[in-house]
């Protein structure tokens, strides 16, 4: 039996309407209209715990791949237009295994149950995916325990010492030790003891944050486990084509003969491929990320070309990519060379990016973390692309909404290629996008063009990656809270992420605040958006259906429902920024293909 390194449970409904996980074998429980499998990463916290799985969830989880497999090939075969579409979810950083599964079930009984618009699409699946990530243990006795013994003997020794330095300095505070010079250069030597030993101190506080621990299992677990699931499932459909077009293979030689047409059949451009959407939260947009690049083949005709399409593998085709607070750099949506990202980012049909000002996690521990390790002279460049926002100008309800909604209905022509329509437009996304990171600056603000001047110096409205994107800014979101384990929404609307004071940056003392709201559990300034009734509807629709679908929700009419949804969201204080791809091809009926191909081609002339 072949090895795979994750476990597969199925999520079904019991008594009551109640999400549950059950085995891929269990037969109790209803499955929901959209399937959804939970995948886990069988790598454990410690190497030392690693262990062969058993045989029950080795067969678990070949039995796992293969209904999946069984879901998405039936889908194709039965639904009216041959689709079918995989949406992952992947978590973040200092998460539970009980918070991950509780937002999972989440997540499925909202589209089995509480959205009938996603529900009627029954040509999707849904798999939440944990990778080992394990929980901030700053005060468990064990953990300290477990940090202490693991370090090795030079900062071990250095903590003992410095802590017997510490000792031997009060005891020369309350003695009458003599003072002369002998005694002081023993005090100077003692206090130097302590300072190392405090500094190596400070390792083992680094390690119980779990940050960078966290980080590499992310690195070297959840993303190759989670290629590994994609492969095997692509593999499976493969197999089922040729068992479909060749029934009766019996030798071996006749069996690669089937599994070469198969994958001839679906090596043809023009047929349905599984549309493969994702959701990454915080250190999971890491996960996604990286396992796009590795999806992707660098020796495809288009990728050496530098036009990448959105095929990945035999059978998928990248469709949406949602990351919400994304722990990646800033230099993420920027045209440069240092960034790594861009490749991967521009296969998707549509991307989107919900951020907050007041995000504190990212923008103090992941920010304060990565100081360390990742490559740049300034600060600036060192925050995180979950802590960019979009520019309060006007002050007063006119900043929310879709703030270039009017300069794409009036600057926009549908007859200029979309870099020169980019190029001309008053508004400019790496304008429009800032961070707080220089108090004493005008406004305090700079903006991603300011930042990046070297990339962006050869052309103000010049296109760029970023302009993939659409943004979503919830610093000021003011919504109801909707629970859908229980069905239950709280008594009044509130701030989400921050308190949702509506000013035009936040400063120190508001990021204090924050702090001790976050502290207190009194919100979520990290992932408040999978909290808010209107955030999930959107986060969740845009995911299983698409922006074009989306629209359709509000009205038949794609610009009256545009402006329906531009008001929606300007009621609950949400800054939006729409991507001008998916203008050009929802509101003004151009392919998105061809508008994406037209985008890249100004991107790399402009290179």
């Amino acid at each position: 039996m072949k090895q795979l390194p994750f476990i597969i449970q199925k999520f079904v409904f019991r008594q009551e309407s109640q999400a549950a996980l059950v085995d891929i074998d269990d037969t109790s429980g209803v499955e929901g209209k959209i399937p959804g499998y939970f995948v886990m990463s069988s790598a454990p916290p410690n190497i030392e715990e690693a262990q062969e799985a058993s045989e029950t969830i080795q067969r678990q989880a070949t039995l796992g791949v293969d209904a999946i497999a069984a879901h998405l090939h039936r889908m194709m075969t039965t639904s009216a237009d041959g689709t079918a579409e995989l949406v992952i979810t992947v978590h973040g950083y200092n998460t539970s295994l009980d918070g991950v599964e509780a937002w999972y079930k989440n997540i499925f009984k909202y589209v089995n149950h509480h959205d009938p618009t996603i529900a009627t699409r029954p040509n999707r699946l849904f798999v939440g995916y944990r990778w080992p990530s394990e929980n901030v243990a700053l005060t468990s006795p064990k953990h300290i325990w477990e940090a202490l013994k693991a370090l090795p003997p030079l900062p071990r020794d250095m903590i003992t010492t410095g802590a017997l330095g510490a000792l031997v300095l009060l005891w020369l505070e309350l003695s009458t030790f003599d003072e002369s010079v002998w005694g002081f250069l023993l005090g100077l030597l003692l206090t130097l003891l302590f300072v190392l030993g405090t500094l190596m101190l400070a390792l083992v506080v680094l390690r119980l944050v779990v940050y960078f621990r966290d980080n590499y299992r992310a690195d070297n677990f959840g993303v190759l486990d989670l290629v590994e699931l994609l492969r095997q499932i692509d593999q499976a459909i493969v197999q089922r084509t040729a068992v479909e077009m060749f029934p009766n293979t019996a030798s071996e030689e006749q069996h690669r003969q089937a599994m070469a047409q198969a994958r001839a059949y679906w090596g043809r451009r023009s047929q349905n491929k599984v549309k493969l959407s994702f959701i990454g939260h915080s250190m999971g947009a890491f996960v996604v990320t990286n396992v796009i690049r590795i999806l992707s083949d660098v020796f495809d005709t288009a990728s050496v070309e530098k036009r990448p399409d959105s095929y990945v593998g035999d059978v998928f085709s990248l469709g949406r990519l949602i990351l919400a607070s994304p722990d990646i750099p800033v230099l993420t949506i920027v045209s440069s060379r240092a960034n790594f990202l861009a490749s991967s980012l521009r296969r998707f049909s549509e991307s989107y990016l919900f951020s907050s000002e007041g995000d504190i996690a990212l923008r103090t521990a992941s920010t304060t973390a990565n100081y360390i390790a990742f490559p740049s002279r300034t600060q600036a460049r060192g925050y995180r692309l979950g802590n960019v926002a979009l520019q309060n100008k006007l002050g007063g309800i006119d900043d929310y909404g879709l703030i270039n909604l009017r300069t794409l209905d009036k600057d926009f022509s549908a007859s200029l290629p979309i870099g020169e329509a980019i190029a001309q437009a008053q508004a400019n996304v790496m304008e429009s996008l800032f961070l707080t990171y220089q108090r004493f600056q005008k406004r305090g603000v700079v903006t991603m063009a300011d930042l990046f001047k070297v990339q962006t110096a050869r052309s103000a409205n010049r296109a760029t990656v970023a302009d993939f994107f659409t943004y979503f800014d919830c610093t000021d979101y003011f919504d109801i809270k909707y629970d859908p384990s229980n069905n239950t929404c709280s008594a009044k609307p509130t701030g989400l992420l921050t308190r949702a004071l509506g000013h035009a940056t936040l400063k120190p003392w508001d990021y204090f605040l924050l702090t001790l709201d976050y502290a207190r559990g009194k919100r979520d300034v990290h992932g408040g958006y999978f909290e808010g009734k209107f955030s999930q509807e959107l986060l969740y629709r845009l995911a299983f259906l698409g922006f074009d679908d989306y629209l359709k929700t509000f009205n038949a009419d794609p610009q009256v429902a545009l402006s329906q949804f531009h008001l929606a969201c300007q009621s609950l204080q949400i800054q939006g920024y729409l991507s001008p791809v998916c203008y050009r091809a929802t509101i003004q009926g151009g392919s998105l293909e061809g508008t994406k191909a037209d985008l890249l081609e100004a991107i790399e002339t402009e290179d």
